[in-house]
């Protein structure tokens, strides 16, 4: 009897998890085949497409290795690239390091943090376009609140988004308004979940403010900051909004990013299959540059 009973218990427990493995795949079903149709196959196919020459009205052609090769002796990819890189390397650097400051200050027992975090955090709400607009006239050169500072101190601001320079130091300033305050919250969640037992043994032995942030914070930090530096990373590569509406000026464009550079070729130049090419170009370099990172964090990535 004990064993029919064990016997009749188990079977039953196999039919329900049956049955409750059918509704988890029936639960998640409409969002398994909206990822195949709108990611898997469209990847698939672009893949498929960057092997061509397809200007969008008419059959695409197969080219083979050509848009590729194409791909590295193109001057405006160079360009593209050049420029790409020169934003995302000060804006990663920065963004990390200032919003890791800010967390520390506004983790401390300051008056009106709460105030203050939401100050910081607010600008993360704000839709890119409508950032990129508000900043374009901040950095006009004739109405822009910024060189009419400049003027009042005696001194000609430049044409910002005229110049490459000038523009790729206006668009990291925009990035960093716009990025440091979700990386702020990281942060401070990522101290938050630090032991207060540990500053308050560090303080007994006479560690210095200084001393514990090295020691301590920084260490214990590692696992967040390598997180946010590779989404930093992901995004710094993919700037496209914020190019396009501040530094489209009349029919050009005066710092033309990778992702801006795929726009043109695609939309506007009608050179899709090219376009495609170039877009999975930086895929691969997003990739690797990910690679990289997660092969690095074993050096310096400290997990309690």
């Amino acid at each position: 009897m004990g064993t029919q009973t064990t016997y009749s218990t188990g079977k039953k427990s196999n039919s329900l998890s049956a049955s409750e493995s059918r509704w988890g795949y029936g639960l998640i079903a409409p969002m398994m085949i909206g990822f195949a149709i709108f990611f898997l196959i469209a990847l698939g196919a672009s893949f498929v497409l960057s092997f061509t020459k397809w200007d969008l009205l008419n059959a695409p052609v197969f080219n083979g290795l050509d848009n590729y090769r194409k791909v590295f002796g193109d001057p405006k990819f160079r360009t593209a690239l050049f420029n790409t890189f020169a934003i995302a390397v000060p804006n990663v650097i920065l963004r990390v390091g200032i919003a890791m400051g800010l967390a520390v200050a506004l983790n401390s027992k300051i008056a009106f943090r709460t105030f203050y975090r939401i100050v910081f955090f607010l600008p993360v709400l704000t839709m890119p376009v409508a950032t990129a607009t508000i900043w374009k006239w901040v950095f006009d050169p004739k109405y822009g609140p910024v060189n009419g500072f400049l003027r009042q101190a005696g001194v000609e601001g430049p044409s910002w988004l005229f110049h490459q320079n000038t523009a790729i130091f206006a668009v990291v300033v925009v990035l960093l308004w716009s990025g440091v305050g979700y990386d702020m919250i990281i942060f401070l969640a990522g101290l938050q979940a630090i032991p207060r037992d540990y500053y308050e043994a560090s303080s007994l032995d006479g560690a210095s403010g200084w001393q514990q942030f090295r020691d301590i914070t920084v260490p214990l930090l590692t696992p967040t900051t390598f997180f946010l530096s590779v989404i930093a990373v992901i995004g710094s590569l993919q700037v496209f909004d914020l190019v396009y509406v501040m530094t489209r000026l009349d029919t050009s464009n005066r710092l033309p990013t990778l992702v801006y550079y795929i726009y043109n070729l695609g939309f506007e130049q009608r050179q899709m299959g090219y376009a495609i090419a170039v877009a999975w170009v930086l895929l691969a370099l997003i990739l690797g540059f990910t690679f990289v990172q997660f092969r690095m964090q074993r050096r310096w990535v400290h997990y309690q």
